[in-house]
């Protein structure tokens, strides 16, 4: 274990709160020197170097995307379907059909087979029950069905 021996301080290094005119240090004449940092930045790189080279890189391909045109479209026209119940009862139009009707259904298609069927249904309806019209509808030949809001 060094020694400790008691060195004065000079007066531009002592502070304002020591009173004592000796400063205790262990080893007198050496400087104290700061913390090396390559040691840190070359861990930091070899951390780097490891990351990139463990990651699995994604192969980008660019597609091609057709210019906006703007168009004179007319807009769909939208037929509501509400599912009731979980009976399986169906109203459009204030008419009402059971779910497990297809022939009436596909009468409904055929009558718009352009339209798009928007299905509502009443908050007591399950999902399977939406997934069964869906289903329903797709048979009848529905090509665009979309979901809409809860009814109140």
């Amino acid at each position: 274990m060094p020694s400790l021996r008691c060195l004065p301080t000079s007066p531009s290094r002592r502070s304002a709160a020591e009173k004592s005119p000796m400063q205790l240090e262990a080893f007198p004449g050496k400087k104290r020197r700061g913390i090396s940092l390559t040691p840190l930045i070359d861990v930091v790189f070899i951390l780097l170097l490891f990351f990139m080279l463990s990651s699995n890189f994604m192969h980008w391909r660019q597609i091609t995307l057709s210019s906006a045109e703007q168009s004179e479209q007319t807009p769909d026209k939208i037929e509501v379907v509400r599912v009731e119940s979980d009976a399986g009862r169906v109203t459009h139009a204030g008419k009402s059909y059971q779910l497990q009707d297809l022939t009436a259904l596909s009468a409904l298609v055929a009558a718009n087979p352009e339209a798009v069927f928007a299905v509502e249904a009443a908050p007591e309806v399950k999902t399977q029950t939406l997934v069964s019209l869906l289903d329903q509808l797709h048979r009848a030949g529905a090509k665009k069905v979309s979901m809409t809001g809860v009814l109140p």
